[in-house]
């Protein structure tokens, strides 16, 4: 009799912690799948968020940094600096120097 009830107590135990729908989820993979895809959703929307709110307060805390009088000499400076480097690149020889140098290679292809 004390066997019985043993097992009463071990299956009892079981039931109560939920081993039995742990172990029915182990053995669904769908199931697996289905609730790490919702994770993984949920993760990803937390992460953009995240960075949209503290790129955001990055933004503007910069934005009201132009406002003070040394701290924003040196942004404009930086952004000066940035306008002067971007229209000073534009890469337009060494575009032009590829696309002769690809017609040239086309062109002995086809002989």
């Amino acid at each position: 009799m004390a066997e019985k009830d043993i097992e009463k107590k071990i299956i009892e135990t079981f039931e109560v912690s939920g081993i039995d729908e742990y172990i029915q989820y182990l053995q669904s993979p769908w199931r697996i799948l289905w609730s790490n895809l919702l994770a993984g959703i949920a993760k990803g929307i937390g992460f953009i968020l995240g960075v949209t709110v503290v790129l955001g307060v990055v933004v503007w805390f910069v934005a009201k940094m132009v406002d003070v009088p040394l701290i924003g000499e040196y942004f404009a400076q930086i952004e000066k600096s940035i306008n002067e480097y971007k229209e000073s690149t534009n890469y337009k020889k060494e575009f032009q120097s590829m696309e002769h140098l690809l017609q040239e290679i086309n062109t002995s292809l086809q002989h």
